[in-house]
């Protein structure tokens, strides 16, 4: 059997199908104007791909890309309100030029959140037609 020491373009290789799945995740919680923590899924899939690489060259001396296949589990946990500590909301403000006068106008708000597990930043962006004040509790979830 003779080894391929290339890559087929337009293969689809697990750090593609992780791609996929994460701006699927991503984009339905950007719909609902909620945080999505992006950069701690990608790090806990890189840690997961870094473990099977390991493993398959353990096993025959080389990396098989095609023997690895991982399981993502459901990326909506990246989602979670309890991922997340609520640091502040203010307004967000665009330069705009009415009757020849540059004014600023309120475009919408912009919630900043922070990660419990690693305490990087996220920000989320509310259009003013979208907005609601924002309760820490959240009783009135939406669906």
């Amino acid at each position: 059997m003779v080894e391929k020491d290339y890559t087929d373009i337009g293969a689809v290789t697990p750090m593609r199908r992780f791609a996929i799945s994460l701006t699927k995740a991503r984009s339905e919680f950007d719909l609902k104007h909620m945080p999505f923590d992006e950069q701690c899924a990608r790090l806990d899939f890189r840690d997961k791909i870094e473990q099977a690489e390991k493993e398959s060259e353990r096993r025959h001396g080389f990396i098989k890309t095609d023997e690895i296949s991982l399981d993502f589990g459901d990326l909506k946990r990246y989602g979670d309100e309890s991922r997340f500590e609520f640091i502040e909301e203010q307004p967000h403000m665009q330069d705009k030029v009415i009757e020849g006068t540059r004014t600023q106008v309120l475009t919408g708000y912009q919630r900043d959140f922070c990660c419990k597990q690693r305490g990087h930043g996220i920000s989320v962006f509310i259009p003013a037609k979208d907005w609601k004040p924002f309760n820490k509790k959240r009783e009135d979830k939406e669906e």
